[in-house]
């Protein structure tokens, strides 16, 4: 009965949308419209008594198209339950249930719904996670997923399914502890609430590592020379890490700590000078040091590490340098005395070496000699009587300097001077007329004139 009340609500429906097609099918002629602009219930009322009328006669008349016209109507009848309040929902996750922090991910919901697509509803679809050290459930999507009543597929066994990824959460890579992460489902159709089995992730974490730990420095050191600790830096996650320096006194006493934040392939470079670890009365003393380093999540400390031994302070005075040569002409040839004055500033003796270099067009600052020497508290003159020139430095102007192993009283490791004439232009040592040059010349000529005759007896008898 339902069926039949159904098909004739829509034929009729159809017919007063469409009456000229349906007259026309039928081969009767359409309704005369009615006159005048009052009595519009009326017009209606015989418009469809004409319509059922059509309808008998074409049924009478032109059985054949009659039934065609029901196919085209007919609307497939369904029977179905009451609407079921029963929802398949969980979480699709694959792959290990422990990974790290930085590792990414696909969590899916997977929903079926038993309900046909006529009386579906639309399902809104909440990812929820707890934390490692919260104590409630927090929604990760901040706007719900939607499941339309449409976007389901039908298994094999007439399952209606659907799934839907969340792009909200990849990884845990912003987490700030780690630990156990639950993820959990909830799911509403506007009436009803849903909520998944849990999904239970360990989250770990990768620590950063500090290696080659070192101190450049001269040997032996001294408080104020360049000292710098490096270490390298590696993260396995790529987060920036947080570098801490500690400086121990001789009885193990933390005196000083300096702070880098450094990224995870870069060298860490902590500069004494820069920071003010070490002073004149550091000079002597035997320090060592350590690192504490973090990501955010892990902490760490390396062992104890030794460094720098500092020398013992000497403070020496330096002044007069000078050059004698050893011809006022200043020949290339000739010896030269360099000199300068030093002495110790303290009042023990202290042992210093020193060395000299000189700088010349064609030699630029070629070490010459070196000497240690003991300094008291008395100036004592430093010498070089030395020979340093050649030919290629004639007529050329020089400069020389003295290196000490110590600082000065102007906290400097060298003085430097000009000469105060060139050297002379003269390449050779002796004179083109001369009696030395003649007797060389004459002795030249004698050894000939001695080995001509020689051959001659020989070979001409």
């Amino acid at each position: 009965m339902g069926q039949a009340l159904r098909f004739a609500a829509l034929l009729m429906l159809l017919l007063l949308l469409n009456q000229p097609v349906a007259c026309q099918m039928l081969d009767i002629p359409p309704p005369t419209p009615s006159q005048g602009g009052g009595g519009g219930g009326g017009s209606r009322q015989t418009d469809l008594d004409r319509i059922l009328k059509a309808l008998q006669e074409g049924k009478e008349q032109k059985p054949q198209k009659f039934e065609q016209l029901k196919k085209l109507l007919y609307i497939e009848p369904f029977t179905t339950k009451e609407y079921s309040d029963k929802l398949g929902l969980g979480l699709d996750f694959k792959g290990n249930t422990t990974l790290n922090r930085t590792q990414d991910f696909v969590v899916r919901a997977y929903v079926v719904n038993s309900n046909p697509i006529e009386i579906r509803r639309a399902i809104y679809l909440r990812l929820e996670a707890l934390l490692p050290g919260e104590n409630a459930f927090s929604q990760v999507n901040s706007i719900p997923q939607i499941i339309q009543i449409n976007e389901y597929q039908e298994s094999n066994d007439g399952l209606n399914f659907t799934y839907r990824a969340f792009p909200e959460l990849t990884s845990f890579r912003d987490l700030k502890r780690v630990g156990t992460v639950v993820l959990r489902l909830k799911a509403t159709d506007g009436q009803y609430t849903w909520t998944s089995k849990n999904l239970t992730l360990n989250v770990t974490n990768s620590p950063p590592v500090l290696s080659d730990l070192s101190i450049e420095a001269p040997n032996p050191t001294r408080y104020n020379d360049p000292i710098t600790y490096v270490a390298n830096v590696t993260d396995a996650n790529g987060d920036a890490v947080n570098v801490t320096l500690h400086i121990l006194d001789e009885k193990g006493s933390e005196r000083s700590n300096a702070t880098q934040m450094v990224t995870s392939g870069q060298r860490v470079q902590f500069m004494a000078s820069q920071y003010g670890f070490f002073n004149k009365d550091d000079a002597g003393k035997n320090f060592t040091y350590y690192y504490s380093f973090g990501d955010g999540i892990n902490v760490s400390v390396t062992g104890i590490q030794k460094g720098p031994q500092l020398k013992k302070s000497t403070a020496i005075w330096v002044g007069r340098p000078k050059v004698t040569p050893e011809d006022q002409n200043q020949y290339w040839w000739q010896s030269y005395n360099f000199s300068l004055e030093m002495k110790n500033q303290e009042p023990e003796d202290a042992q210093v070496q020193v060395s000299l270099y000189l700088d010349t067009k064609a030699h630029p600052w070629r070490a010459i000699a070196s000497q240690n020497v003991v300094l008291s508290g008395n100036p004592k003159a430093v010498y070089f009587l030395v020979k340093p020139f050649d030919v290629l430095d004639a007529n050329q102007s020089f400069r020389y300097k003295f290196e000490y192993s110590e600082y000065d009283q102007n906290q400097r490791d060298h003085i430097e001077q000009d000469a105060q004439a060139p050297l002379s232009a003269k390449l050779v040592r002796y004179d083109t007329i001369s009696a030395l040059s003649l007797g060389n010349v004459a002795a030249i000529l004698l050894l000939a004139f001695v080995l001509g005759l020689l051959l001659e007896r020989r070979f001409y008898r």
